[in-house]
């Protein structure tokens, strides 16, 4: 998506279309919203957002945990809407999509019930009398453009937090996803109060569109080229922005690791949505003396792992969402084929199926390794040693995760402060994304927003410091500005430097300007 000054108009008589990827049937057609579609859903918002922030936190929670459990109760149709729309297996999306909204939803209840706010300590002799609180104040109504790969999970880290602290959300889902992110959005928003929640379709002039009308802030998750368009128009219009972008994320495999656990580990996180998770393991550097088993080992899973059976669905791999991402990953495997790459397992597509493949001979060069894949599959980079790895990973273009596989956690932690990522995992990979209370963010071309944990909540809210004097008496330092308080200023400044020789004159001279400050004004 470019960022022109006027962006391209939605076209309300577009259909987002779309196939399920199981089978490459057509699936219902979803027509996109106009742009007068768009103003009107950011209206509704704006309108219905104070009554929403009057409502006391407690009883926000409340309307969002009832709207939390209906999802879950509900679950069974949302993911046949899933299913139908990306592909994913039945086990991954109920784990993925379907169990957790409430634990989020309590989570970031938590988050933010521990925010530093509320009553701010002050010094009685620095600051007589005067009492200080810290408040956050929603932004008002914040901007949704999400991603297609966690249609429903993935809004759980914008939508829930903005809703929170009092915001009115406007979402935009990807049109590649417009049904299951609607089926999310539909059920809070027949819990919540009218206008809270509302919802947009279509593709990326649509969120050109959203992002041209009255939001206060945006949240957007994706690729990094539009991310950083995303970027550049919110810093142009001066409202807040946290942008997740893509990710190449590294698995770094010491020579003592527990290959057994570690292949499995791997194979999982690899593996998870066919791969296309920013946050997916997309190379792995195998130490050089046991890069041989670890590719035997990962090579031998992965020709074990079952498609999905067309009657009952039952299977550890997905076909990939849609073709573009397919042709993707089909082009970067060649490019690492044709320089010398060698494919041990999988490798040849089935309409949007492809089987868990695993590369050995791979190097750092080679596209597969540079660049986000989004699919299933493992290069394995063989190194001399979790130095190399650690130079490879942090001269890389991403900067999301990265985990280390190893016995001496001890060892593994000193490496972690070495890597130039977000988010380093030992001896487990990427579930911390699902983790309300600890930040998922990136460097480099991963982008520079946070999701999750009070570091996230600047995008959804603004602090606000209340503070009240109770003096009477006027301050020692106002005008009329005289000797007095010159010499006033030189000992208060002796006596931080521990010099208290002449301390003893600074509540004389304190007395003496109150006074002089109450004559110069005419105060009793």
């Amino acid at each position: 998506m470019n960022a022109p000054a006027e962006p391209a108009a939605p076209n309300a008589a577009l259909e987002i279309g779309g196939i399920d990827p199981r089978n490459l049937r057509p699936l219902p057609p979803v027509r996109a919203s106009s742009a007068d579609e768009v103003t009107r859903a950011v209206r509704t918002a704006r309108e219905a957002q104070p009554k929403w922030q009057e409502l006391a936190f407690a009883d926000r929670a409340r309307l969002l945990e009832l709207a939390a459990k209906r999802l879950l109760a509900e679950r069974d149709e949302g993911l046949a809407i899933v299913r139908r729309e990306v592909g994913k297996t039945p086990a991954d999306a109920l784990f993925t999509e379907a169990l957790g909204p409430l634990d989020a939803l309590k989570g970031w209840r938590k988050v933010i019930e521990q925010a530093p706010v509320g009553s701010v300590s002050l010094s009685p002799l620095a600051f007589p009398k005067k009492s200080a609180r810290i408040e956050l104040v929603p932004r008002g109504v914040v901007g949704i453009i999400a991603p297609w790969n966690f249609p429903v999970a993935g809004l759980y880290r914008s939508v829930f937090p903005a809703l929170l602290l009092g915001n009115a959300i406007v979402v935009k889902p990807s049109e590649r996803s417009p049904r299951s992110s609607g089926w999310f959005l539909r059920i809070l928003s027949e819990v919540l109060p009218p206008g809270t929640v509302n919802v947009v379709f279509g593709d990326g002039s649509v969120g050109q569109a959203l992002l041209a009308e009255d939001i206060d802030a945006c949240v957007f998750t994706g690729s990094s080229k539009v991310g950083e368009a995303v970027e550049r128009v919110c810093f142009e219009r001066g409202i807040a922005c946290s942008a997740e972008m893509g990710g190449n994320d590294a698995a770094i495999v010491l020579a003592d690791a527990d290959l057994a656990r570690t292949t499995a580990g791997i194979v999982q996180w690899a593996l998870q949505n066919a791969g296309q998770a920013c946050g997916a393991v997309e190379v792995v550097y195998a130490d050089s003396r046991i890069a041989e088993q670890l590719v035997a080992r990962l090579t031998d899973a992965c020709r074990r792992l079952k498609r999905p059976t067309p009657a009952e669905g039952i299977g550890s791999y997905a076909p990939l969402a849609f073709q573009a991402q397919l042709d993707k990953v089909l082009g970067q495997l060649g490019e690492a084929r044709a320089r010398g790459a060698v494919v041990e397992t999988g490798g040849a597509a089935d309409g949007l199926f492809l089987p868990p493949t695993v590369l050995s001979g791979c190097t750092p060069d080679m596209d597969i390794v540079r660049e986000e894949t989004f699919g299933p599959v493992i290069p394995v980079v063989s190194v001399d040693g979790p130095a190399e790895a650690v130079r490879h990973v942090n001269a890389g273009k991403y900067g999301l995760t990265a985990s280390l596989w190893t016995k001496d956690v001890q060892r593994a932690q000193r490496l972690a402060e070495r890597l130039e990522v977000g988010v380093v995992t030992v001896n487990n990979h990427a579930f911390t994304g699902a983790i309300p209370e600890l930040p998922w963010s990136g460097r480099r071309a991963s982008g520079r927003g946070i999701a999750n944990s009070a570091w996230s909540l600047p995008v959804f809210a603004r602090p606000k410091a209340i503070v009240v004097d109770n003096s009477e008496a006027p301050e020692p330092f106002w005008v009329p500005y005289d000797s007095d308080l010159e010499e006033l200023g030189h000992l208060l400044a002796e006596a931080q430097l521990g010099k208290l020789t002449r301390a003893y004159k600074i509540p004389l001279l304190l007395r003496k300007r109150v006074k002089a400050v109450k004559a110069f004004f005419g105060m009793a």
